[in-house]
């Protein structure tokens, strides 16, 4: 007799296990009842135990595997896979090579799985071999799928379809055309092209890897085709963008007598018509839905949503998000707010992610989120920004290894001005990659750090981070704000070293640097040694040329352009033009408007914001005005800002707060730039009660916090009102609040504005208090001596003049020389 703690075995092979007694017989029954109780861990044990007294039969093998497939880890099952080497069992029965490949697969373990079915030495089972592609391929190991096929057909066994069908689909997401060939040519030998099944995986493949060429060629071979066949080839001509040939399919399959276009024909057909912005074509197939019964499905609502907002037609889209999807799945809230924040509409974008993130058994994804933060980032909210980086804490996203979620938040931080918090997070990410040191460096260039912007790249450089060429186009940018030519052509030289001198957007930021450097002949060198050019190349030219002031040099290169390339003028070259105009005679910009006409840009939003802006700047108010009241003028939130600036600029201030009026009752939520446009026109106005009810009105109803452009155009409402006091007790107020929601004040920008009030009303007292403190915070500046100066002038105070003039006599202040178009 045999015993050992809770059972026993006698010569007559009985088990007693915890009090029953069993038969060594009956043990294939006892481990079938323990696996259909649930209770796994017992046939293991069992197994182990009869080792010990007799060797199994073969059956109780194969049964004896398959609990070890629903335990948690592989300990039980490896240690049976020993016993059956030990007793000579693997080898010789391929269901035990069977059971052994499902325990494996079933447990994760597919480099076990690829070595269990490399050593079965018996391979006559067309079932074992059916079953392994299948069960590779369903794991996503596309690879082990394909290379179990490949030894099938060496040793000549012929797959079912089903297992045929899988592999080719393992093929189309390895996206190696030498494999899918090479299984295409086995389904034309062995006859399987006769299967509709396996002709259709074969189209879904060949569009997978970007080949409707192939893909058109297996359905032309085809003999019989289904309404899936026809659905894969025009899924395929989607998603590799041949909107035209969708339609051709669409409408073939329409005239065939035999096909009816279900779910997938039209979900592939309302990608293209979005992807097309063919948005009467997409109305049109919303009523044919509706029509034949189709648009309760969720999935065609949400494709019908998406199309609208592709399409820019963000007001149907909202109605049928709002009123026609029963079902909003987390797709569609995030497809809401990307469709709004691409158009612009960043509060619109904000209410529906606060509403989503309310809604029952919805949680916001990476996607989400970084959706979101540009948005919140655009309305200065920082905030919010804060709150959705803490609920990206708690809900465990990887900020490390997701890059784009990463410099959003990077990128979120720099725009509302919160350097120290996008510093820290990029000292808490462990292994920060390349593009998290570009957007870091980014937020430097945004918040004027230019120092520590050049510091990083060093340290970039030091701790040899793999640059790219954004990198690159990124630090051009940095040494453009500084205006700096030595570390322009540094900069040049080292992107030659880096090999990065055939990238052409690299060589257009470097045009840009000279030009923002004002060496327009380096920028020409540069410029005509370029062997490949493209429109940005040229825009960059005639933008750099407009901003220094040769405006007829960026004339010529605008014509040279259109008559040696052949390039038409797109929107940028259209308002660069616009942004030197100034300069030249005022008939050039009905020139310019032809151009925007002539060329289909008057339906460029931006490129009418322009327009109208370089008009108002001339004070041709009328016809600002009635490029803003066109009837086809698609406006936006910068078309209000650009007309009531322009009004305020204009001195007619009280038309400014009308139009505020008629932007409100027009739907449109005024943001902090619409209340600095409204501050300033007060302040040249004279307004100070309407400006003081704006600024109440930004504070209290639009919970927009007053940032330093705000202050500063308080301070000069109030200087050019003679309240001089007020204004200045404002300031010391807002010193002493320290409120972490609002912009400080004790800054350069707010003490100059009230140093050009005090000499606006030439109140003395104040102005020479606020001069001592100037004096303190930027003692290097030309500009606040020459007001103090010119103070002291106006109040006959010559000795004190003299002295503030002896700072620039020995080269403390350094005053920049301004620009005249009057020649001699």
């Amino acid at each position: 007799m045999i015993a050992n703690g809770s059972w026993t075995c006698n010569d007559n092979n009985i088990i007693c296990f915890k009090g029953t007694f069993i038969y060594v017989n009956h043990m294939n029954a006892l481990i079938k009842s323990f696996c259909q109780s649930h209770r796994y861990r017992q046939p293991p044990f069992l197994f182990k135990k009869l080792l010990l007294i007799s060797k199994p039969r073969i059956s109780t093998f194969s049964l004896a595997l398959n609990p070890c497939s629903y335990l948690p880890d592989l300990d039980a099952g490896q240690l049976t896979h020993g016993y059956l080497i030990k007793c000579g069992v693997y080898g010789s029965c391929v269901d035990v090579g069977y059971g052994l490949l499902r325990m494996y697969l079933k447990l994760g373990d597919f480099h076990g799985a690829y070595k269990v079915f490399d050593e079965m030495p018996v391979r006559n089972n067309v079932d074992v071999f059916a079953w392994i592609p299948h069960g590779f391929g369903s794991n996503r190991t596309a690879e082990d799928a394909v290379d179990a096929f490949e030894k099938m057909v060496e040793l000549c066994v012929v797959p079912s379809v089903h297992s045929l069908c899988r592999v080719i689909k393992a093929c189309g997401e390895l996206k190696i055309i030498e494999k899918g060939c090479f299984v295409h040519g086995y389904v034309k030998e062995n006859g399987f092209d006769k299967h509709v099944l396996v002709m259709n995986s074969l189209i879904s493949m060949y569009s997978k890897m970007g080949r409707m060429d192939l893909a058109q060629r297996v359905f032309e071979d085809m003999s019989f085709t289904d309404i899936v066949s026809w659905n894969s080839l025009i899924t395929g001509y989607a998603q590799n963008q041949n909107w035209p040939k969708v339609f051709e399919l669409f409408l073939c399959i329409r005239r065939a007598e035999n096909l009816v276009p279900n779910v997938i024909t039209f979900l592939a057909l309302l990608s293209s018509v979005g992807h097309a912005r063919e948005a009467s074509t997409g109305m049109s197939i919303h009523g044919h839905l509706i029509t034949i019964g189709l648009y309760s499905d969720v999935h065609l609502g949400t494709a019908i949503f998406n199309m609208y907002a592709k399409c820019e037609r963000l007001d149907y889209a909202a109605i049928v998000f709002e009123q026609d999807l029963v079902r909003k799945t987390l797709v569609s809230w995030n497809a809401l707010i990307t469709a709004y924040k691409q158009e612009g509409y960043d509060r619109e974008a904000a209410d529906v992610y606060e509403r989503m993130v309310v809604e029952p058994g919805m949680k916001p994804d990476s996607f989400s989120f970084a959706n979101v933060l540009p948005v919140y980032a655009s309305l200065r909210d920082i905030q919010r920004v804060k709150l959705v980086h803490s609920m990206i804490i708690k809900t465990g996203l990887d900020v490390e290894h997701d890059v784009v979620l990463s410099t959003a938040m990077l990128d979120a931080y720099g725009k509302c001005s919160d350097v120290k918090a996008a510093e820290n997070l990029f000292s808490s990410t462990h292994h920060p990659n390349t593009e998290t040191w570009n957007a870091l460096i980014a937020v430097y260039i945004l918040n004027d750090q230019i120092e520590n912007g050049m510091s990083l790249f060093r340290q970039m450089v030091c701790s040899n981070v793999s640059l790219d060429s954004i990198t690159m186009v990124t630090i051009c940018q940095l040494c453009g704000q500084m205006g700096s030519l030595k570390h322009a052509d540094m900069l040049h030289g080292f992107s030659l070293v880096k090999g990065f001198s055939s990238h052409l957007n690299l060589g257009n930021a470097l045009i840009d640097l000279y030009m923002r450097c004002e060496r327009t002949k380096n920028a020409e060198r540069f410029f005509h040694s370029m062997p490949i050019k493209n429109i940005v190349t040229w825009n960059t030219m005639i933008y750099g040329y407009m901003a220094v002031g040769c405006s007829f040099t960026g004339l010529s290169l605008f014509q040279q352009m259109q008559s040696e390339t052949g390039y038409k003028p797109d929107s940028v070259t259209i308002i660069s033009l616009l942004q030197g105009s100034l300069s030249v005679s005022a008939s050039f910009l009905d020139l310019f408007h032809a151009y925007i006409l002539k060329y289909g840009l008057a339906s460029e939003t931006q490129v009418m914001n322009s327009l109208i802006d370089t008009f108002a700047k001339i004070g041709n108010l009328e016809k600002a005005r009635e490029l803003f009241m066109q009837t086809d003028f698609i406006r936006d939130q910068s078309s209000w800002n650009i007309m009531i600036a322009g009004y305020g600029m204009n001195g007619q201030g009280s038309e400014s707060s009308k139009l505020f009026g008629q932007m409100e009752v027009n739907g449109y939520a005024p943001d902090a730039i619409t209340f600095i446009c409204l501050l300033s026109s007060c302040s040249h106005c004279g307004l100070v009660e309407d400006g003081c009810k704006f600024f109440h009105l930004m504070i209290t109803k639009y919970k927009i916090q007053p940032s330093i452009e705000h202050w500063t155009c308080i301070i000069d409402m109030l200087g050019r009102a003679n309240s001089l006091e007020d204004a200045y007790n404002v300031i010391k107020t807002g010193i002493y609040q320290k409120s972490s929601d609002c912009a400080p004040l004790d800054t350069i920008a707010v003490w100059g504005a009230l140093l050009s009030a005090c000499r606006f009303s030439m109140n003395m007292e104040v102005g020479e208090v606020v001069g001592t403190k100037l004096s303190k915070i930027e003692s290097g500046s030309l500009e606040y001596y020459s007001l103090l100066s010119n103070l002291y002038s106006s109040n006959k105070k010559w000795d004190e003049a003299i002295e503030i003039r002896k700072v620039f006599g020995d080269g403390k202040a350094m005053k920049k020389p301004g620009l005249s178009n009057l020649t001699s």
